[in-house]
């Protein structure tokens, strides 16, 4: 990230690691000093650090040069969607009423970043706009630069909050906008005063924590150096030998984003490259991303109950092999379920032509449901699905096999039981409280095409390319929405749900999932039959063989996660309160791409992760030995 590599250059200069070029001691008084340096004077009804996302729509405007906070907007556009505007000192009457009308009708509170030396005026276009704004909506004042700027720039005394630092670097910048979100709190107290109103040591403390923040590796206990040369020497090799066209990566330790990256291309023509807001079809991680945190969060809610029985929630199984399936068994892939069931090879008859009600070329009232342009099915079609789930046969033997049957059926449970559309209910519930405004299902319906990952050259089915829709053919046959596949998202926002899992179940101050449901998912069901997964995650093998392996071998067996067919994987280890995410479109052009397995990809990044720490841990090992050694040498002299 932008913030990274500007803080290795102010501090060091040289890409080396920090801690062979400063002591660790030195770059925590650095971080600290700069920390400190940043006060918030104000804060009506505790409006800091900001907790309400899922109702709160917010703002940014920058006032004079917007390029002196570029650093401050970017890091508040990685909590959630923001709509930047800047004014100029000479701003028209046109240009502030333009940016007025957006911020009074659709914004609740805006963030007004200021970074201009004292000696500059402001026009009474400025100051009538700020004045009016104030009346109308909350304002939380950034102030960058020396402390004239509070006492000159109108109307500061009418904002809701204020943050003040005296330094205005790319650093100060970040730090200010995650104190605005509670990834860091605010510690700091004037060195000096600046009016009547704020005095020497007065400043307001806020909590931090409260989500993912983005700072210096070591500072979380991870060799940046290590790490950086380690993932991208992997990528790099995965990007040449074409296993995948691009991909994204990110890796959070001790709730900090360490590592952030975006490689290569949409596709193999290199024509556009990936983009950290870009999305990507998650394929199967949709199964923990959507279908898990629904089941969880209604358990706690008493709308479900994972030791009940199918039959229990879908009626329609009550009197076949399936109505007297557990819950319980059935997440854990436990209940002799047939792993997939290859539902639009049944519309065909055996000249391939489609069976009547299932296909047609042309959209009708009675084929709503857009496979592509030229390809429609049945309305009623999703009822012969679950007709062919409920009579497919089980598995002549007990045991662990991969289903994703199921988990095409759990939308409507959670339709029926809270009166909400699965995609709907994840929105409200999750996602837009959290930050995690791109992770969504029929992407098109609210992302621009080129900030989606095309993934495969389908020639069977709907031969087309797969671009913007769903890759997974029976979420498709499901208008896109299914918990088994259908979601998309890029690697930050998926980083926000998956901390809140690391959280156990808390992320910006609100408690999602109870501590006691996820250890209950997360847990290893059925070890003592040879069955390592747990409710919907995936776990270590229980005994570990790198053959079978898709994770680290470091992994801990605490560690959960998933992986999607697409080219998808994230893990979780609370044992290093670590989160490693890779997203990739490995099925473009064509599934048959095996290279991300063979070449173990995966897992080497995996992997990586774990040695960035053991590699810190020997830095800082020898860093304590050098100052046992420095102290004796001079109780010697």
């Amino acid at each position: 990230m932008r913030l990274l590599s500007s803080l290795l250059v102010l501090l060091f200069a040289l890409p080396v690691s920090i801690l062979a070029q400063v002591s660790l001691d030195s770059l925590q008084s650095y971080h600290q000093e700069n920390l400190t340096s940043i006060v918030l004077l104000k804060n009506e009804g505790r409006l800091l650090p900001i907790r309400d996302l899922g109702s709160t729509s917010i703002a940014h405007l920058s006032i004079g040069d917007a390029s002196a906070t570029t650093e401050f907007a970017q890091i508040l556009q990685q909590y959630t969607d923001i709509k930047s505007f800047n004014l100029p000192l000479d701003a028209t009457g046109n240009q502030a009423g333009e940016v007025f009308k957006y911020l009074i009708n659709y914004s609740d509170l805006t963030i007004i970043s200021v970074n201009e030396p004292f000696e500059v005026g402001y026009s009474p276009i400025i100051e009538d706009f700020i004045r009016d704004l104030s009346k109308r909506i909350d304002i939380v004042y950034n102030i960058f630069g020396p402390k004239e700027i509070v006492n000159s720039f109108p109307y500061v005394n009418q904002a809701k909050a204020i943050l003040y630092s005296p330094k205005s670097t790319n650093y100060t910048q970040s730090l200010a906008a995650q104190i605005h979100f509670g990834a860091i709190g605010a510690e700091g107290k004037l060195a000096e005063d600046i009016n009547t109103d704020f005095k020497v040591n007065d400043g307001i403390i806020t909590k931090g924590g409260l989500r993912l923040s983005f700072g210096v590796p070591e500072l979380a206990g991870i060799d940046a150096t290590f790490l950086n040369q380690k993932v991208e020497s992997i990528l790099q090799e995965g990007l040449d030998s074409m296993a995948f066209p691009g991909a994204q990566v990110l890796i959070a330790k001790n709730g900090q984003v360490v590592y952030q990256n975006n490689f290569g291309f949409h596709t193999y023509d290199k024509t556009q490259a990936v983009r950290s807001t870009d999305v990507y079809d998650l394929a199967s991680v949709t199964k923990v991303a959507a279908g898990v945190p629904a089941l969880m969060r209604m358990q706690d809610d008493g709308l479900f109950d994972i030791d009940a029985k199918l039959a229990d929630y879908f009626p329609d199984f009550k009197g076949s092999d399936k109505g007297d399936l557990f819950f319980r068994s059935i997440l854990a892939h436990n209940a002799q379920l047939q792993p997939y069931i290859v539902f639009w090879s049944k519309t065909q008859k055996k000249n391939g032509k489609y069976r009547g009600r299932t296909f047609k070329t042309k959209a009708h009232k009675n084929y709503p449901i857009k496979i592509t342009d030229n390809l429609y099915l049945h309305k009623k079609y999703k009822g012969k699905m679950m007709d062919l789930v409920k009579k497919s046969p089980l598995n002549k033997e007990p045991g662990y096999v991969y289903s994703g049957l199921t988990f095409l059926m759990y939308p409507d449970l959670v339709q029926t039981k809270t009166g909400n559309r699965f995609d709907r209910y994840l929105y409200t519930t999750f996602y837009k409280k959290i930050g995690a405004n791109r992770l969504v299902f029929n992407p098109l319906e609210r992302i621009n095409n080129t900030e989606i990952i095309p993934t495969e050259e389908d020639d069977f089915f709907r031969n087309a390319l797969v671009h913007g829709t769903v890759h997974d053919e029976a979420a498709a046959m499901l208008s896109g929405i299914s918990a088994n596949a259908g979601l998309f998202g890029n690697s930050t926002d998926l980083a926000k749900l998956l901390q809140m899992y690391l959280n156990g179940g808390s992320y910006g101050g609100e408690q999602f999932i109870e501590k006691s449901t996820l250890r209950d998912f997360t847990t290893c069901q059925f070890c003592d039959e040879g069955n390592r997964r747990g409710l919907g995650f995936d776990k270590p093998l229980i005994e570990y063989d790198a053959k079978k392996s898709y994770i680290a071998k470091s992994a801990s067996k605490y560690s959960y996660g998933h992986s999607g067919f697409t080219g998808t994987f994230f893990w979780i280890d609370p044992a290093e309160d670590l989160i490693v995410i890779f997203l990739s479109n490995r099925v473009h052009p064509t599934r048959n791409n095996r290279k991300l397995y063979t070449m173990e990809i995966r897992e080497r990044l995996h992997q990586a992760a774990y040695d960035a720490i053991y590699e810190f841990d020997k830095l800082e090992k020898q860093e304590t030995n050098n100052k046992s050694d420095t102290k004796h040498y001079k109780e010697r002299e």
